[in-house]
């Protein structure tokens, strides 16, 4: 079995912190617009590449849905 060291994780917390809160405020700028549009105009804003905001969050996303969260976790968070 694996040991997972959590040492010198709140330091890392610190620096990341602040830019998942940046990518949280860039994301609600675009979340009118968002909110209004078919899937299609979705998939082809995320697929366009002219975002790269929109790009990393998708990209985030994925990594964590397929990693970490899925639907088997949606029912308990």
């Amino acid at each position: 079995m694996s040991i997972l060291d959590l040492s010198g994780q709140q330091a890392a917390y610190n620096l990341i912190a602040p830019k998942i809160q940046d990518l949280k405020e860039k994301m609600d700028l675009r979340k009118q617009i968002w909110d209004k549009l078919p899937a299609s105009k979705k998939i082809a804003w995320i697929q366009s590449d002219k975002d790269p905001i929109m790009g990393l969050a998708w990209t985030v996303y994925k990594y964590l849905r397929n990693n970490f969260f899925g639907s088997e976790t949606d029912e308990y968070l």
